[in-house]
This record gives structure tokens, sequence and C-alpha cells, in this order.
């Protein structure tokens, strides 16, 4: 059999379609019938050589997410750059047609800026906003330079209320212009702050500039106590601290710890220390205290010494901006009357006024004389193994922080207890390592406890009558009972003989402390029509007219009574009293922290734990 060397052509399941490729013979009627989409149907399969319009056994494509997000990315930032540029120079062009000319006053009635190119018309105090030679606000406190010093205490009060106002609204600007600026509290309270001197001295405030203040030496308006101290022939302070005394509070224990914690703090920060006792309702500061350390330079003028804030380089303290100047010292009360966790805040407010207390708290004249003599005798008796006790008893306008007793005072009763149980603490045998011998054993069984309060009554009082003495002899508050004796009230007097006969002169009756000390009876004293006034709160902050003779030496009077009180009290072995009162917290500093944690000083006021400083709303 013969096999062709040719091999046999593959069968194939592919055909071609006779109608796939036209002949040429074809006429173009047949040829637009024979090239249709049917040719297409009948086509072979693609070439598996060439990649696939679909996937692959049901997967989906590869994706690329790293480039993609990168596009994405770039687009953005893109967007955002170009938003940014265009943001930044809208807020320059804006700047630019909005910046003041010289000066910028804020309104004291609407609390508004308006532009001015002048000083304040207005001769008030004021805190004013100015522009650098960048065009960048900044602010200052403009005070007339015909001001006399202190202004009143009600004027620098409205001052720093008025100069955090103005803070908020430069802060408030700066963040809707600078977004990315965002200073912290401590900072935005002297945000943007130029000093007076500064200001003087660039030409942003008409004043005198530095050179010119140190030889003016005539304009200075100081209280008796600064021109004591100050010393003409030197230079002004580069830092100073003036602690004005003039007050609207009668009292004289939260002026006092003031002044203490003023002086600790200008020891601390470096400045020189100076007192103004020119509108001082107790009258001069050296009647009552020996001279402070006397500064090597002078007191800044007016202008310069500002109560707000406290960066500035002279720096007025008073009664009214305590709450500025201690901002940080000053511990909230809650509505139960218990401190929160701020042992940190009490400790530096302690450290203040003790050092304010160690370094001015030295009576003068003939208190100081009788003074040394009491402490020499208590000092003695503590020597000799006998224990003495003070109790410090507040009346008068002065109420309790707690609740049961908050309308009305704390019980005779809670002192004399307290005082009981501080003596047998103290006698027991637990307390004592070694035998006491027969002498001292009696002396130790007679303790003394001596008693000081602004109630004449309360050294009558059942609990403390046969068992307390006196703190002091030295001055003593009357009664109206101890007064008509001495000084008996003729009562109304017939009118003379060429008047009416109708007419009868009214003679005022005797006033005593009965009930303690009321604001309404100091103003009182020498001048009842100014008392009456007090009394309606119709008494002005400083009265037109400075008080007479016969009313400063009844001041006076009080004001040494009372500190004798605390200075014999503050020498005693334990201290019993409640914290509500200046006079108890001004009792702990005498006695020191030490002796506070060791129980030499009690609180019996059941609304605060502990010793205090100052508080809010006090």
């Amino acid at each position: 059999m013969i096999h062709s060397a040719r091999q046999a052509r593959p069968t194939s399941t592919l055909r071609r379609t006779a109608s796939a490729t036209p002949s040429f013979n074809t006429t173009a009627a047949d040829f637009s019938k024979q090239f249709n989409f049917q040719h297409l149907l009948n086509s072979p399969l693609p070439s598996p050589a060439l990649p696939s319009i679909l996937p692959r056994h049901g997967k989906k494509p590869a994706r690329r997410p790293i480039r993609k997000a990168a596009r994405i990315f770039a687009r953005l930032s893109t967007y955002l750059s170009a938003l940014a540029i265009l943001y930044a120079f809208l807020s320059l062009v804006r700047h630019m047609l909005s910046s003041p000319t010289s000066l910028e006053i804020i309104s004291i009635n609407l609390n508004e800026y308006n532009l001015a190119g002048q000083e304040p018309a207005s001769q008030e105090a004021t805190p004013v906003v100015i522009t650098d030679s960048h065009h960048k606000p900044k602010w200052t406190v403009a005070i007339p330079l015909d001001a006399q010093f202190p202004l009143r205490p009600s004027q620098y009060a409205r001052l720093c209320e008025r100069s955090e106002d103005l803070v908020q609204q430069l802060h408030a600007s700066t963040i809707h212009s600078h977004f990315h600026m965002r200073p912290t509290e401590s900072r935005r309270t002297a945000m943007g702050f130029v000093d007076v001197q500064e200001a003087h001295d660039q030409g942003l405030l008409s004043g005198p500039t530095a050179a010119e203040a140190q030889l003016d030496a005539g304009s200075i308006a100081v209280g008796e106590a600064v021109r004591a101290q100050s010393n003409n022939k030197a230079g002004i302070c580069e830092k100073s601290l003036t602690f004005v005394m003039e007050t609207a509070d009668a009292g004289l224990g939260k002026t006092l710890l003031g002044l203490w914690m003023a002086f600790g703090l200008a020891r601390e920060e470096g400045r020189a220390f100076f007192i103004d006792d020119s509108n001082w309702a107790y009258g001069e500061y050296t009647t009552f205290f020996k001279l402070p350390p006397i500064p090597l330079c002078r007191p800044p003028p007016a202008t310069q010494r500002l109560p707000c804030p406290h960066q500035t380089r002279h720096l007025v303290i008073s009664t009214t901006t305590y709450q500025w100047v201690f901002r940080d010292l000053i511990e909230p009360l809650t509505h139960d009357r218990q401190p929160h966790n701020q042992a940190t805040r009490k400790h530096r407010a302690f450290s203040l006024a003790r050092a304010g207390h160690e370094a001015l708290f030295h009576l003068a004249g003939a208190d100081a004389d009788y003074l040394a003599a009491r402490v020499a005798e208590l000092q003695t008796r503590h020597s000799e193994g006998r224990l003495s006790i003070g109790l410090h008893v507040r009346r008068g306008d002065r109420h309790p922080w707690e609740r049961q007793y908050s309308d009305s005072y704390i019980p005779h009763s809670t002192y004399s207890s307290t005082a009981q149980a501080l003596i047998a603490a103290a006698l027991s045998p637990a307390n004592n390592t070694a035998p006491l011998s027969a002498t001292n054993q009696a002396h130790s069984s007679t303790p003394r406890i001596l008693l000081a309060s602004d109630d004449p009554e309360t050294y009558l009082a059942p609990e403390f009558i046969s068992t307390t003495e006196r703190a002091q002899a030295q001055i003593q508050l009357a009664s109206k009972a101890t007064l008509d004796a001495a000084l008996p009230n003729p009562g109304p007097q017939a009118a003379p003989s060429d008047q009416d006969p109708a007419f009868i002169k009214f003679v005022e009756p005797n006033v005593g402390w009965e009930g303690g000390f009321f604001a309404s009876i100091f103003w009182g004293l020498g001048n009842a029509a100014e008392g009456r006034a007090a009394a309606r709160g119709l008494r002005e902050e400083r009265p037109k007219k400075a008080p007479n003779k016969e009313s400063l030496r009844l001041r006076e009077y009080v004001g040494r009574a009372y500190l004798l009180d605390l200075k014999v009290l503050g020498s005693t072995s334990s201290v019993v009293c409640g914290v509500s009162s200046f006079g108890c917290r001004i009792l702990g500093v005498m006695k020191g922290w030490d002796e506070i944690e060791g129980g030499g000083w009690s609180n019996v006021d059941g609304g605060y734990a502990g010793w205090v400083g100052l508080v809010e709303d006090d």
C-alpha cells in the first residue's frame, strides 16, 4: 500500500464562511447584502495571545490604592494651599484698610472701641488700645497726668474690670485673624500689654520719658508713711509695689492680711515696697506700727502705678484689687463651705503672709512697751510649765460659715469646751514624759485662759466670767452701760430764754459696742451723722471732708485695741477661734504653720476645716 508523503490536512471545527470575503465580481448591491453584522457572528474566536477583555476565573482587576491616594492628597494640598494664600491676602488687605491711626480708646459707657487721635477726654484712668510700628494692636493704661495718687479704690477695681474686658476683645480679634495663635490663660491676662513708661518712651502715649521722670522729684503725691520712706535724692525704682491702706471696709483684719501678703510678694519679685496711708480711715500708719524697711529709691509718678496686670512694672494693691493680684491664691468656697484640694495655694498664701508678719507687725509707741511686758509675763509662765490658752470670739457683722450658726454666732460653750479639751490633752499623763515637781504640778493645774472679743458683753458671759481674763487691759471697748456710768447722758436740753420754749435741743445718746464691731458704729465715732448714713448705705466712698480729730482719735483706739489683742493671743500656748474671722486667720499666721498642724491653733467654725487666707466674696 502506498502512503502519500504529504500529511493530511487536520480537521478543524472552524470553517470559513463563504460570504466572509467578498468577491471582486460582485456588484455593489450584492456587496452591501453580504457585508453586514452576520459575518461578525460567524467570525473565529480571538487569538489566545491577546489580553482578554473579561477577567479570568472571576477575579477582579488589581487596583493600586497608594498611587490613587497620593493623587488625591496632592490635589487636596493644592486646594488648601490656594485657600490659605487667599485667606492671608484678604486678612492683610482688611488689616491695612482698618488699621487704627495712633490711639484707640475703649468706651466707658458702650464698652466698644472708638477711634481718636488724642488722649481720653474723660479725666479718668482707662485702658487704651495703641498700635506699634508694625501696626499690631497693643494695650496700656492711660491715667491723666494731673491725677493725684492714690485713686479711689472703686476706680482701681473698675480699671481692672475694663482691662480684663479689653484683653478678652483683643484675644478674640487675634484668634480671628491668626487662628494658629492660642495663648494660655496666664499669658492672655497680659497679652499685648505695654508698660506705661515704655509707651511714653516710644511716643505711643503722651507723658514724660524715663529721663524726664527721673528729674521730676516734686510731682509725686504720696502718703505720710511713703514720704517718710522715700529718698528724694535717689532715682525712681526700677520695679515697685505700693500698698494703699484706704478701703471702704471698716474692718482692719482684711487690710492687715493683704498688707502682709503684698510685702511677701514684693520681696519675692524684687520690688521696692511702699505704703500709702493718705486716706486710711484709721489715721497714720506710724500711729500703730514702726516703719517698714526703707527702699533706696523713690516711688514712680501716679501715671505709672497700676493695679493690673500683675506684670506691670509698678504695681498698686488695695483691698478692692486682691482678686486680680492674688487671683491664684484666693480660695473658693462651695455651698457646703468645704475647701477644694488646694494645698499648694494655701501654703503659698501662708508663706507670703508670714513674711509680711515678721517684717511689718511691730507695734509702735506706748503699745510696744505694754506689749513687751505682757509677753514677757506669758513667756515666764511658759518656762515654768504653766499653760495659757487664747480665745478669740468675734461677733458683730462677721457671722460664721457653719450653716446652723450662719444667722447668729458660734455659742460660747463651743469655745469653752474646746479650750478645756486642749487643757485636758496637755495635762494628760501621755503627754508628760518627765515627772513634774510639786510646784510645777500646781502651776500646770491652774492654766490661764486669755479672752479677746469685740463684744464687751462676752467677758460677762457665764462660760467666761469666772474662768478667763482679758488678753490686755491697755485699751478696752466699752458698752453703753459703762459709758452711761462714766459719762451720764444729760438728756434733752431746754431752749434758751431768747428762743421758742417749745424747741428742745436733741442730744445724741451714748453708743457702745454691744453685740460687737459694726461698720456703722465705727463710721459714727465722733460723727453720728456719718454713722447713720453708713447704716442706710449712703456713706460716700471717700468723703469730701477728712474725719475730725475726735473721730480719728476714737478710731485709733479701736485699731490699737484690736492689734494688742492679736499680739497677746498670738503669744499664748494655743489659740481657739473661728476661721471665718480675719482675726483668727491672722492668729494662724502669727502662730506659724507647724503650730497649726501641731494643734497650737484650733478652729471652731465647722463650715471650714483648717486655716484659710483670702476667700472669694469675703
